[in-house]
């Protein structure tokens, strides 16, 4: 599996004059789906200057292919087999390219929203990538977002994040979401999606969704985007001071 990361190449001056923090350290967002988790760690590496890493995007890719390739979860060797000849792009813009295709759209259907949860949590998936994305990490200034990241992927992160919302608010944020893509579903549906995810992510054996002991917990149920945002740049005031 190859996984090419351009925002690697394009560190962006920090956005926020008035504040300064140490290059070389990383940000965890954890958290349940539709959160919040991917619009506010974009928005505080923007400010920051730092990378920002969508874990979950890999997942999604890899979900994708297994569906397209026709791929029986339970099959390692096939699996082996995909995962050595997968090539992932994600580039500047966050879009996201698999095998040469751009696939930022199709990685966020309701399909992949009832699957990606089944297949981040075969081991050998989920090991591949966390290696790739430790690598990623390997020099800091880096705002990385998903399950595992402040248990599993980054432990020693200097801060740790846990995001969370009430599922009925969740659910009215992936219905605005899909519908803003054209795509129409069910309220009922979507909830039992989410609460499907929430599920698998916690149960699973390899890597589960865990609250990090030195976490700070942010419930974003009545929180803006902006509000998220400024939770999370307050909490990297405390560690400079």
């Amino acid at each position: 599996m190859r996984i090419a990361y351009f925002g690697l190449l394009d560190f962006a001056p920090p956005l926020w004059d008035n504040y300064s923090v140490r290059r070389n350290i990383i940000i965890t967002i954890d958290g349940t789906a539709a959160s919040g988790k991917s619009t506010t760690a974009r928005e505080v590496a923007k400010r920051l200057g730092f990378l920002y890493l969508d874990t979950g995007a890999m997942y999604r890719a890899v979900t994708l292919k297994v569906v397209r390739d026709g791929i029986d979860p339970d099959n390692v060797e096939k699996l082996s087999r995909m995962l050595k000849s997968t090539d992932i792009v994600i580039d500047r813009e966050n879009r996201i390219w698999l095998d040469g295709e751009d696939v930022t759209f199709q990685i966020r259907t309701p399909e992949i929203d009832r699957l990606v949860s089944v297949i981040s949590a075969i081991p050998l998936v989920r090991e591949r990538l966390v290696m790739i994305q430790r690598e990623l990490g390997r020099d800091g200034g880096l705002v990385c977002e998903g399950r595992d990241i402040g248990t599993v992927v980054f432990p020693k992160a200097e801060l740790k994040i846990y995001m969370d919302a009430k599922l009925s608010e969740r659910t009215k944020r992936r219905k605005k979401e899909l519908g803003h893509r054209g795509i129409d579903v069910n309220a009922d549906d979507v909830r039992q999606v989410l609460s499907s995810r929430d599920e698998i992510d916690s149960t699973r054996t390899h890597s589960p969704l865990r609250i990090p002991g030195d976490a700070v917990i942010i419930d974003t149920s009545r929180l803006t985007i902006e509000g998220q945002v400024e939770r999370v740049l307050e909490e990297m005031r405390k560690l400079k001071s």
